[in-house]
């Protein structure tokens, strides 16, 4: 049997459950930032994000980098809704074309003039506002959505590359 984790998205219930989010707040910490494993050139970009965030005054940062049409990566996208607020946000790279398409977007995810797309990838570095996620945090109790990304190996979508899982985002 596989067995594989439910996502890194646990580490807001973390935080939330053992209080050490609220504790630091407490402490008088402004800010916390999430970053991932595998990227750690972040660190050069850290003190310009967490400059840029205190400056202007922002609840969450969010940074990204240059990403060709179509690669498979999450993409940050603002999204628009005639009878809601706009939202910016990651959309995962097997939802941004289907997301286009439906919203009658007919070029897709094409490149733009400077040659990469007109939606940066998201590199899941984030820089959350204490005060503002402590208070996320006491209303959602940390728990983050949860999805299946079923990644499968032939065009029928009847066969499985590797068994699918039910996920939770850090980012979401």
């Amino acid at each position: 049997m596989t067995t594989k984790p439910h996502g890194h998205g646990d580490v807001h219930m973390l935080l939330h459950m053992s209080g050490l989010a609220k504790k630091w707040l407490e402490e008088g910490r402004k800010y916390v930032t999430f970053f991932q494993d595998t990227n750690p050139l972040m660190f050069h970009t850290l003190p310009a994000s967490l400059g840029v965030s205190e400056a202007l005054d922002f609840d969450m940062n969010s940074l990204c980098v240059p990403r060709s049409a179509g690669e498979a990566i999450g993409a940050i996208a603002k999204l628009d809704h005639p009878e809601k607020d706009s939202i910016t946000c990651n959309v995962e790279y097997n939802q941004l074309g289907p997301l286009l398409s439906s919203t009658g977007d007919k070029k897709g995810d094409v490149a733009g003039e400077s040659g990469f797309s007109i939606y940066p990838g998201n590199i899941n570095q984030l820089v959350l506002k204490l005060s503002s996620y402590v208070e996320v945090l006491d209303a959602s109790n940390g728990v983050v959505c949860e999805f299946v990304n079923p990644k499968y190996a032939n065009a029928e979508k009847t066969k499985f590359t590797s068994p699918t899982r039910v996920e939770c985002m850090m980012q979401a």
